[in-house]
């Protein structure tokens, strides 16, 4: 296989592009259909925490974008949530984007993780671009059924 850079996902969602922003970039909304996210200093170069119940430990994350309703990017260490001896600090990490537009049937969002053929050896990196590519698809799949859902946090 030859290893592509990017993981790149579209996906029409059924509501406005301000609700949309919010299942985004609110940590109790994220919780809904992402992850618990612990802890969020939303503000560019802020922290971010990841956590899941089947990973064992809080999984770290840098706000590089935020343009509201618009824009949110972070970084990550994708390789580090399975090898918690990894800090954020020294593990190589992928580049998560998040675009939205407006769309006739309410919000096109587009996510854009990248950076996988950058991974240093002896990281998975084809491993690691198969479990996030399957795994966003899940995630967005979530989001657009937590947002036809009329529960609003």
């Amino acid at each position: 296989m030859t290893l592509t850079d990017r993981i790149e996902r579209t996906m029409v969602l059924p509501a406005q592009r301000q609700r949309v922003w919010e299942a985004v970039t609110k940590p109790e909304q994220l919780a809904r259909w992402f992850g618990v996210v612990s802890d969020m200093d939303f503000r560019v170069g802020g922290a971010i925490q990841f956590s899941w119940e089947n990973k064992p430990c809080p999984y770290p994350g840098a706000i590089e974008v935020i343009e509201p309703i618009q824009r949110f990017a972070f970084r990550w260490p994708s390789y580090a949530i399975s090898h918690p001896e990894i800090t954020f600090a020294t593990a190589p990490s992928t580049l998560v984007d998040i675009t939205l537009e407006e769309h006739a049937e309410g919000t096109l969002l587009t996510l854009v993780e990248s950076g996988f053929a950058s991974q240093p050896q002896p990281v998975p990196a084809e491993e690691l671009y198969r479990g996030n590519q399957d795994g966003w698809q899940e995630c967005l799949n979530g989001l657009h059924a937590y947002l036809q859902s009329q529960e609003v946090v």
